[in-house]
């Protein structure tokens, strides 16, 4: 059984305790949340410091990049390493998985 399974079942039995709520916003965040534990590959870029598994496009190996924010500004750069080594997010194509959370 996955921990997503496992989790939408803990919401299940905890809903009536929970009194009155909104179940789609608790499914949401609750979405957001397994993210970090279960990444999944997708299209979407990162929108929040971390280290994400990144899969360039055509055939290349994933990798692990950190994606933090910039030294002059806010934006988010992706650390890609010499030469180019940051590199905005937004120009960065493939497919992002993440972000990780670190051990505990």
């Amino acid at each position: 059984m996955s921990i997503r399974i496992h989790a939408e079942a803990l919401y299940d039995s905890l809903k009536t305790v929970l009194g009155n709520h909104d179940p789609d916003q608790i499914r949401t965040k609750l979405e957001k949340e397994l993210r970090h534990l279960i990444p999944n590959w997708s299209d979407r870029i990162p929108d929040c410091p971390g280290w994400y598994w990144f899969k360039p496009q055509g055939v290349a190996e994933p990798q692990l990049l950190l994606v933090d924010h910039g030294r002059i500004d806010t934006k988010l750069m992706a650390d890609l390493g010499p030469p180019n080594n940051l590199v905005d997010v937004q120009r960065v194509k493939g497919l992002w998985a993440g972000p990780l959370l670190p051990p505990t």
